[in-house]
Formats: structure tokens, sequence, C-alpha cells
């Protein structure tokens, strides 16, 4: 198995995006608890909540499969094209997480068309969480600049790699 200082970029990206789609979805979950609903925690059962974590954490991880090549670029332009994939990762994992965990639903029951809405609403939840908690932003960023740097990291090491053999 890799270590951490092995993996290869395409991994580096599917891994964070994944931690990112999760954490991103546990977060807006977060700003509903306790609120003028009223519901708490203990009171979303756990399937369902361990189900969309995970389905949220799949898209994550698809969405950082198809935009690994906007991440680890050098220069200015590297980190402009690293903050667009990471905006259009957000969308990607919201929209393919919110598909993943439907599915179950979707198979028990058969396609209806309603089921567009809440698929289509998953590729909000970032943009709304930023919204309601815009302190949001800094672990984004955070995540974001980890994700360029250990992917610039693994880049250049695979480069340098291939000009010694």
């Amino acid at each position: 198995m890799n270590s951490l200082k092995t993996l290869s970029p395409r991994l580096i990206v599917v891994l964070m995006m994944a931690i990112s789609g999760a954490v991103f979805f546990f977060a807006f979950l977060a700003e509903d608890l306790g609120g003028p609903s009223g519901i708490t925690l203990s009171d979303i059962p756990t399937g369902l909540l361990l189900r969309y974590i995970f389905a949220m954490a799949a898209g994550g991880a698809l969405a950082g499969f198809l935009l690994s090549g906007w991440f680890g670029r050098r220069g200015f332009l590297g980190g402009v094209l690293a903050l667009l994939g990471a905006i259009v990762a957000a969308l990607i994992a919201g929209l393919f997480g919110s598909a993943i965990g439907l599915a179950p639903d979707i198979l028990a029951d058969g396609w209806q068309m309603k089921d567009i809405i809440p698929i289509g609403m998953g590729a909000a939840i970032v943009p709304l969480a930023f919204v309601s908690q815009p302190i949001l932003l800094l672990p984004w960023l955070t995540l974001l600049v980890i994700t360029q740097i250990w992917t610039k990291t693994a880049r250049q090491r695979q480069t340098s790699s291939a000009a010694m053999a």
C-alpha cells in the first residue's frame, strides 16, 4: 500500500475531494441541527446519516477523479486552475453525492421525476453552506491549498523520477 508521500497526483485529489464532500455535507447538516426545527443528531437515523456522508464522499471522490488534472500545476495560473477545479468539483460532488445517496430509494421505489429535484439541489450543498456559514470558506480554502501543494509536490516527484529513468 502506498504511503501518503508516494500517492499519485490523481489519488491525492480523489482523497481530498472525498474528504471535502463529506465535511461539507456534515457542515450543511449541522446548520439545521438545533435550530428552529429542534432536530438533533440523535433524531436522524444513523444508517441514513452514514449513507449520505458516504455518498457525498463518493461524489467528491468521483469529482476529484474527473478533475485531478486541474490541480498541482505551477504558477499563478496553476493556482487559478485549482481554484476553478475546486469550485467545479464541489458542484459535481454534491450532484453525484445526492444521486448516490438517493440510489437506494430510487431502486426501491422506481425513478420518479420528483427525484431530479433533490439530486439537482445536491449541487448547491457547498454554496448554500457558504451562504449560511461564511466561516466555512476558511476550511474549504485550506483543503484547496493542501490539495494544490500536495498534488504539485507529487507531480514534481513524478517528473523527477521520470527524468532519472
